[in-house]
């Protein structure tokens, strides 16, 4: 009798504790998939973009007849997490933030310095992760957000939440993780960056309908937790050979106005060695490998290398230049000194804790070795 009762006991207790009474049906929450801020006329706005989920997922042989849905929310508030709690009130379903994988930040917002409660509220939130890209922008993040890639594929695939792809081929403007921009802004002696994202209307079209995509347009820097500005292509044309992570870029050769030469530039090798003589210098050693694209001049091997030497060399002094203009170090060119010597670092630093001047670059010697030519074939003794 008593191991009956005991019995019924056990049962009872495992009917009343069995189950998960607070589970969730996936199709029962709101997946926030990007997060955009902004701040205008006193007011903070965060946008936030939703993706249906099985647009994501792709059966083997699945032809998808619709472009991918996307939702974009708009919330402002006195506060970024008052602009957040407005999005509840008409959000109907419960907001998860965990699948967040993109930041923008509006021009904007980091001209008035305001990044900085959005950072703040991030360090607070952990649902948010730090390894989500971030990212910046001068136009509307609401078109950003709903820009979608080709083939009515989920904006998953855009370069806004899978960038990796596009650096490889393309290695101009190497985006950052969340916590690499704010790790950086921290740092007395090295540049802090947001890739900045811009919406090209006609360049592609889909069954002769011009389809919007995403590019970079360039990058807005900072030094030393201070905006700098943005620093657009055309003044970063030095960046990909001053930077070791760079997969390929391609570098056009001219002889006056005509186009000579068209190499595709792998793998550098960067050497940067600082000199305490009275103002700091710094001398670089770039070391490249170059293929051939296109030829369309005759000449000889060694000619094609020395263009190439001399025009990656005007390149990067080029960048330098206009990064000195704006008060950025944009090869973290004192990097080497200040981990090597900062009691020398601070005494040629300025008081707005920046060391370069004009002439502080003093030679860049570039080694380019030609490792492919294709079909091309140099004649003997060229």
């Amino acid at each position: 009798m008593k191991g009956l009762k005991l019995f019924t006991v056990v049962m009872v207790l495992l009917t009343i504790t069995t189950g998960c009474w607070n589970i969730r049906e996936v199709q029962d929450i709101n997946y926030a998939t990007a997060i955009g801020v902004d701040y205008s006329d006193g007011k903070c706005i965060m946008y936030v973009q939703m993706l249906d989920f099985s647009s994501v997922a792709k059966l083997e042989g699945q032809q998808k007849l619709s472009e991918a849905p996307v939702w974009v929310g708009k919330g402002t508030g006195k506060s970024f997490t008052e602009a957040a709690n407005s999005l509840y009130s008409t959000s109907q379903k419960k907001l998860l933030w965990g699948h967040v994988s993109a930041i923008v930040f509006s021009e904007r917002i980091l001209k008035q310095n305001k990044y900085r409660d959005v950072l703040e509220l991030l360090d607070r939130y952990r649902e948010i992760r730090y390894l989500v890209w971030a990212f910046s922008t001068r136009e509307s993040i609401e078109d950003i957000f709903n820009n979608t890639p080709f083939f009515k594929e989920s904006p998953k695939m855009s370069i806004l939440h899978s960038p990796e792809d596009h650096y490889r081929q393309s290695s101009i403007i190497k985006p950052v993780r969340l916590y690499q921009f704010i790790t950086s802004l921290k740092e007395d002696a090295r540049i802090s960056y947001l890739a900045s994202l811009r919406i090209v209307e006609d360049q592609w079209k889909e069954s002769r309908k011009a389809h919007p995509l995403l590019e970079y347009e360039g990058m807005h820097v900072f030094q030393k937790d201070r905006y700098r500005g943005l620093m657009d292509l055309n003044d970063l044309q030095g960046l990909p050979w001053m930077n070791e992570k760079t997969v390929r870029a391609p570098l056009y050769l001219f002889r006056g106005n005509s186009l000579a030469a068209v190499l595709v530039m792998e793998k550098p090798e960067v050497q940067i060695t600082p000199s305490v003589q009275p103002g700091g210098y710094f001398d670089v050693t770039v070391i490249l490998q170059a293929g051939v694209n296109e030829m369309h001049q005759e000449m000889t091997k060694r000619e094609l290398i020395s263009l190439a030497e001399q025009k990656t060399e005007e390149q990067i002094r080029h960048t330098y230049r206009q990064g000195f203009e704006r008060k950025v170090d944009v090869y973290n060119l004192s990097e080497p000194l200040f981990r090597r010597n900062p009691s020398e670092w601070h005494r040629l630093a300025d008081e707005d804790q920046f060391l370069l001047r004009e002439d502080s670059l003093r030679s860049v010697r570039v080694i380019v070795e030609l490792t492919n030519t294709g079909r091309y074939k140099f004649n003997p003794g060229m």
